[in-house]
């Protein structure tokens, strides 16, 4: 199975606890990730809310470093990643610092993770972008960095589209699923998946049990994802739902999934429901990595 993930939080583990990536802790390891024929990721740098923007842009340096000496080096046909941001406060109100991201490589950029920064609200308020906030969107567009809503606010998300379709650019969310099967002011409603459909965008679907269904009452399983990816595709998605799970940033897993070596699972499921093989390799591997072939310069 080849796969390809738009989201871990793996990378900010390695930086923070100064462990190498063939460890046995982490839920991405280099142990986990061998019995898949090719394995393209998304390794995001989150920007901690506790930490000063200064801080978070001081630690996202720090993981660069991380990044060219634990995973640069593993490079291959069968192994290849990518950089991300995950929160946008780490530019402060410094937009300049997008023209250095661009140059260490970054391809995709969540504008926001919790409460509001500079650039403006997240999931958990009904702020939208700040006028440095609509600035950021445009700059990323002219670099070349995929914006991405996953954590933005409704209005942020909107406001954010309407901005990158003027401009002929693509717009992702990251690690999101949908309103609609799971109503979660962190998951996508049908008229944003829409409007990520049609500006050309990929949508990875998250693993967390809180946006896949009502764990308190429910044991959250592999076909859960599937009701979620149901979803997308109903909505004309065949083309756009891809994974971007989120391990490393979760605790939980959909029973029986432990890390990465399971998300074949997703697969397996897919085909007992009755997905064909070309659809099955669209949501685990083509759609993301077709998108990616186009949008977002791989820069290291």
């Amino acid at each position: 199975m080849k796969y390809f993930d738009t989201h871990c939080d793996t990378l900010y583990a390695l930086t923070r606890r100064e462990r190498k990536f063939d460890n046995d802790v982490n839920q991405v390891t280099l142990r986990g990730i061998k019995d898949y024929e090719v394995y393209e990721q998304m390794f995001a740098v989150w920007s901690h809310p506790s930490r000063t923007d200064d801080e978070n842009w001081a630690f996202f340096l720090r993981a660069v470093e991380t990044y060219k000496k634990e995973l640069v080096p593993l490079r291959s046909k069968s192994f290849i990643p990518h950089l991300s941001v995950e929160g946008g406060a780490l530019i402060r109100d410094d937009i300049s610092r997008l023209d250095v991201l661009s140059k260490l490589g970054v391809r995709m950029f969540a504008l926001v993770w919790e409460n509001e920064c500079l650039i403006g609200g997240a999931h958990n308020t009904n702020i939208g972008l700040t006028p440095f906030g609509k600035e950021v969107v445009k700059r990323l567009c002219e670099l070349d960095i995929v914006p991405d809503v996953s954590h933005a606010s409704d209005k942020m998300t909107y406001e954010t589209c309407e901005i990158a379709a003027g401009l002929g650019c693509p717009v992702s969310a990251s690690h999101s699923n949908s309103r609609t099967v799971r109503p979660h002011q962190r998951n996508l409603t049908d008229e944003m998946f829409r409007m990520i459909r049609d500006s050309g965008g990929t949508v990875g679907v998250n693993l967390c049990c809180a946006f896949l269904g009502d764990r308190i009452n429910n044991v959250i399983k592999v076909s859960d994802v599937l009701t979620h990816i149901e979803h997308f595709l109903s909505l004309g998605g065949e083309d756009t739902v891809c994974l971007g799970c989120d391990l490393d940033g979760i605790h939980t897993l959909p029973a029986p999934m432990k890390g990465v070596r399971d998300v074949y699972m997703i697969a397996e499921e897919m085909k007992k429901s009755g997905y064909s093989d070309e659809l099955i390799d669209k949501i685990t591997y083509s759609n993301a990595s077709a998108f990616f072939a186009k949008h977002g310069k791989d820069r290291l």
